[in-house]
């Protein structure tokens, strides 16, 4: 058994690990690249222990070393941070080392490695996501071009036949230039909705094959993309003790100030999982405006008098995630696996 450690980097990396020879702690720097890494682990015995931090590079690193048939220990990298604020020197051979000695003594910061199916969902609802802010770019823009040519659109689709009839018309009486540039947000528009209607059947189909995802869309007002959304960013529900640690992971529970007699909450935290945030809150404006009640809604209405519709959104969105966690908890092990 050799424990490794990596601090990973785009072009090259540094590798701490144990000389079986001499017993103490070595260093090494190697390319980032598949054969460097395979070469360095066939020179000790398996099985082989590897520790790495989660950056831009590290779910391409963590696909070859399961390919080696290597134990990987994902590492929160704002934990390392904090531990690596106690030394005095900081270098990546010194981040490596740290990481090796916090895993062999077993006190390592770790993050939760997906598995390869749900970083795929993720990739998945993450390009919908680009694709949509793109769309809606392009939209923006082309109705700007328009407002500032004196050109004001009823429709609220730019895409559909009518609004589509009524640009024709309008484009002709602009100028030259214009016109090429109103061609051009067209075109771009076009191709942005044709790529986001691709992904959405894409979506649906891996919705449908997600026993957790067709039970959430038995919800009201929840479909595949906020199912699939939010799945994807939670991966396994299980791994929280309970439905409080889960909302807490989104960033869904305001910051808490106390000192002795004296307690207020504050804003929402800014270390969290944003992306789950955004897709709980979506989910909770999609119950608010289903006319079937759901306790999204209720806690929507509740608190919306008191402290207006942004907080209203928040306990709305935390009551979804409280959903999803006892939802789950309801299905079996197996057909979570399935």
């Amino acid at each position: 058994m050799t424990y490794f450690a990596l601090d990973v980097h785009k072009s090259s990396s540094t590798v701490a690990y144990f000389d079986p020879s001499s017993g103490e702690v070595d260093t090494r720097r190697l390319y980032t690249q598949r054969p460097e890494l395979a070469a360095l682990l066939a020179e000790f015995p398996g099985p082989w222990i590897v520790a790495l931090e989660a950056t831009r590079q590290s779910p391409a690193v963590c696909a070859w070393l399961r390919e080696l048939n290597c134990e990987i220990h994902l590492v929160d990298p704002a934990k390392l941070s904090a531990l690596a604020k106690l030394r005095r020197a900081k270098s990546d051979a010194k981040d490596a080392e740290l990481m090796l000695e916090a895993l062999v003594h077993d006190y390592l910061p770790e993050a939760y490695l997906a598995p390869p199916e749900v970083a795929e969902d993720r990739e998945l609802m993450r390009c919908y996501q680009a694709c949509r802010r793109v769309a809606t770019q392009f939209r923006n823009l082309l109705r700007a071009l328009l407002a500032r040519c004196g050109v004001e659109l009823a429709a609220t689709n730019l895409c559909g036949a009518g609004a589509q009839e009524a640009l024709d018309q309008e484009q002709a009486r602009l100028s030259p230039l214009a016109q090429l540039i109103c061609v051009q947000y067209r075109r771009l528009l076009t191709e942005a909705e044709a790529t986001l209607t691709l992904l959405k059947k894409h979506i649906r189909e891996r919705a449908a094959a997600l026993p957790l995802a067709r039970a959430l869309q038995a919800q009201p007002g929840q479909g595949a993309l906020t199912s699939l959304g939010l799945l994807a960013e939670i991966g396994d529900v299980t791994r929280f003790a309970g439905y409080k640690q889960l909302i807490s992971y989104a960033g869904l529970a305001p910051n808490s100030y106390q000192s002795g007699d004296r307690a207020q909450t504050g804003h929402l935290p800014q270390h969290c999982n944003r992306r789950l945030r955004y897709w709980a809150v979506v989910a909770a404006q999609c119950a608010t405006r289903c006319a079937q009640p759901s306790a999204a809604k209720r806690a929507y209405r509740r608190v919306r008098y008191r402290h207006g519709p942004n907080a209203a959104k928040i306990a709305a969105a935390r009551e979804i995630l409280r959903d999803v966690y006892f939802t789950a908890g309801r299905l079996t092990p197996e057909a979570l696996a399935a």
